[in-house]
């Protein structure tokens, strides 16, 4: 099966996620989880797929959520499942996705939020290191598995942040202001507001669990 890029809208902030879409809507597959479809739909002539209980939108607008998405599949309320998980798990099922991209998953309800953030920990993400990453327009956030990477500056993200979601080991940092080299964090830890000093970094470490972030102030 080829190889696709993949977009998935899904229930959070959605306030700047339209320039977001049309960005990516000629390259990516377009995937809504739950209200994420209904912004999608706002947005788009079509999309490949709504998925989601679609508990909080109106029958008018699930009408246009089925008018515009080529497949919709509509999921029990009740479920062990979160909307999200299920998108992506239909994205790797459909697209053998080289790259999924999640917007909205910032912002709006708590709860919501660290579920997007313990997302980390699903066997879906985790197959894909480094290749799931949580986009706005001020933020990148990617996991990464232990090993060896190399990472470009994003235009316009000054800071560069290195959250442990688990204890981490030798962690080593290059090509930034404030490199490391070997370190252990024996608890999770938030190393924030490094800086790239050129337009690429290394880094590296050997055991753990990783979300690298790239942001930017929102006044910027």
């Amino acid at each position: 099966m080829q190889s696709e890029k993949v977009v998935i809208v899904v229930g959070g902030d959605l306030t700047d996620v339209a320039a977001l879409v049309r960005r990516y809507a000629t390259s990516h597959r377009m995937v809504g989880a739950d209200r994420g479809a209904l912004k999608l739909a706002e947005l788009l002539p079509h999309f490949d797929a709504a998925i989601g209980d679609f508990d909080s939108v109106t029958p008018s607008e699930m009408e246009d959520i089925k008018k515009k998405s080529l497949v919709c599949r509509v999921l029990p309320a009740q479920k062990d499942e979160t909307d999200t998980e299920a998108a992506i798990a239909y994205a790797i099922e459909m697209f053998n996705p080289e790259e999924i991209i999640l917007l909205g998953a910032f912002g709006g309800r708590l709860d919501h939020l660290m579920s997007n953030l313990w997302l980390a920990f699903h066997p879906l993400v985790k197959q894909m290191t480094g290749k799931v990453s949580l986009i706005d327009r001020h933020n990148t956030l990617r996991f990464y598995l232990p090993g060896n990477y190399v990472l470009k500056k994003e235009e316009g993200k000054k800071y560069l942040s290195f959250i442990g979601m688990t204890p981490i080991k030798a962690l080593k940092l290059t090509g930034v202001a404030y490199p490391l080299n070997g370190k252990d964090y024996e608890y999770p830890i938030a190393l924030v507001s490094n800086e790239f000093k050129d337009t690429e970094m290394t880094f590296s470490f050997g055991s753990g669990l990783l979300a690298v972030i790239q942001s930017s102030d929102k006044r910027e």
